[in-house]
């Protein structure tokens, strides 16, 4: 988990660097960091939406403490307002109104809360040592398989119409 936390935080950073620097003359370029926020988008979607499903739910049955992970969610939904905005942003804004600013601010609404939780829950899963490790290693596998077995499932553009949606 710690591994798919840091690809989130890094997928995150390489955006909020890149942001400014996106030539907006070249609107296919634009489009391009576009799509590549929209990816992250959908990736940070994914992933938690798996949790709250899959994982979290084994966690409460394997130690029988309802409501163990309840922590976590409530994590999730703090993010969730400023990281909407974000998404939204990156679907709906044309090359043409493209500012690198604007997804820095979008990013600044959320990265907070967003990265407490990423670093919380690891600490949530390391006290699970107390439980049956089998279990929670199999449970893990389990919402690791559902992550690729759903992989992009969510994504309501592809590649193509997202170039031209603009």
């Amino acid at each position: 988990m710690a591994l798919a936390h840091n690809g989130i935080l890094r997928g995150l950073n390489s955006i909020y660097l890149q942001a400014p620097h996106i030539p907006r003359k070249d609107p296919e370029v634009v489009q391009d960091f576009l799509t590549y926020c929209q990816c992250w988008c959908e990736s940070m979607h994914h992933h938690h939406d798996a949790e709250e499903q899959e994982f979290f739910p084994s966690i409460e049955r394997i130690s029988g403490v309802q409501g163990l992970m309840g922590r976590n969610v409530e994590q999730h939904q703090a993010f969730t307002p400023g990281f909407d905005l974000f998404q939204a942003y990156s679907r709906t804004c044309s090359p043409e109104d493209y500012d690198g600013q604007k997804i820095r601010s979008l990013i600044e609404g959320f990265a907070e809360p967003l990265t407490r939780h990423l670093h919380e829950e690891i600490d949530t899963l390391r006290v699970l040592d107390v439980y049956d490790s089998g279990r929670i290693r199999q449970a893990y596998q389990r919402f690791e398989k559902m992550l690729m077995d759903t992989d992009n499932v969510r994504s309501t553009w592809t590649y193509d119409e997202t170039r031209s949606h603009h």
